[in-house]
This record gives C-alpha cells, structure tokens and sequence, in this order.
C-alpha cells in the first residue's frame, strides 16, 4: 500500500476494529510491542479524523521523519492481510 491521502482515506473507511488491527500490524512491524500501541488505539475516531486531514506536505514530512526503513516496513504493516 502506497502511504498517501487516497490510501489514507480508504483506511478511515474501515471499521474501527479493522483500522486497529491494520495500525497494530504496521507498529508490530516496525517492532513496537502491540501492547504499548493498543493503549494509543482507544480513540478510533479521533484516529480517523487526523488520518482524514492529513496534507500532503505533512504525510510526506512524516514519512521522512520515519525513514525508508521505518516506512517499508509500516507499509508491510498495512499490507497485512491484503494480498
């Protein structure tokens, strides 16, 4: 999945359950323990909402504050379960 605001937008379509899931997945992949981010996973709309106003200058200078790798592997992440 390319990380944008399409694809974004598609993410804050899901289900809550879902999109949980998916943001569990791209933090486990980047090694965070999946305790730790289910405790940031409370607030599913308030997630969905940041994802949705997201610009794209800001998608793009989070992506670079994360590094290549760090994306890469968020993007496996998100790709869980979609192939």
């Amino acid at each position: 999945m390319e990380i944008n605001r399409q694809n974004l937008k598609k993410l804050t379509e899901l289900s809550d359950e879902a999109l949980r899931k998916k943001i569990e997945d791209a933090a486990s992949s980047c090694g965070i323990d999946p305790g730790k981010s289910a405790a940031y996973l409370t607030d599913m709309t308030a997630i969905k909402k940041k994802l949705s106003s997201l610009s794209d200058s800001q998608i793009k200078a989070l992506l670079g504050a994360l590094g290549e790798e760090n994306v890469r592997k968020i993007k496996n992440g998100l790709d869980n379960g979609q192939r």
